[in-house]
């Protein structure tokens, strides 16, 4: 028994001797298996349009078939907030499809709402038929520019208005309902 314990334990520090030779701990490897460029990007996401029942799946390659439209966002950033004693604003440029041209692109004439699911967090997102339309609102998966945008796995595509106001920008997109 001893023997095993020498052996479990002399693992375990060459595991911790080899992390930090490379520099690299278990969270930071895990944080590069989710980063993405742009040039390796391909998403998709569910959309279920309440009036007919049915689930279309849009894609990047559908999004990219249109003008690429920017909107600028306003997002909680909540690190560090216990220590700054509230959170902190951030402003940030989403770049994507408008959301009405999505909505047209899948024969969706006319609604009166939708539902964003988030994939990392329990929260739907409700945008009344304002915020919909207006034409900074927008999927997007790129962020200032240059960036996937930050926080998006798994979905790695964005939901984001700047007319929805602080709260409302979704940044891990899971689903779409449409209600009618």
């Amino acid at each position: 028994m001893k023997r095993v314990i020498s052996i479990v334990l002399l693992a375990m520090m060459l595991c911790a001797m080899f992390a930090s030779c490379t520099g690299t701990t278990p969270d930071q490897l895990e944080a590069e298996k989710k980063a993405m460029t742009l040039d390796e990007l391909d998403w998709s996401i569910p959309i279920v349009i309440e009036a007919t029942g049915e689930t279309v799946t849009y894609t990047m390659a559908q999004a990219e078939a249109h003008e690429l439209a920017k909107t600028y966002i306003s997002a909680y950033q909540f690190e560090n907030a216990q220590a700054q004693g509230a959170p902190q604003v951030t402003t940030l440029i989403l770049e994507g499809v408008k959301f009405a041209d999505v909505l047209e692109e899948i024969g969706v004439a006319d609604c009166s709402s939708i539902t964003v699911e988030h994939n990392n967090m329990p929260d739907l997102f409700e945008y009344d038929k304002e915020v919909v339309y207006h034409d900074g609102t927008i999927i997007g998966w790129i962020q200032n520019k240059t960036l996937v945008v930050e926080d998006s796995y798994p979905s790695y595509v964005a939901f984001g208005s700047s007319e929805a106001g602080v709260h409302d920008f979704c940044h891990s997109i899971k689903q779409i309902t449409v209600h009618p």
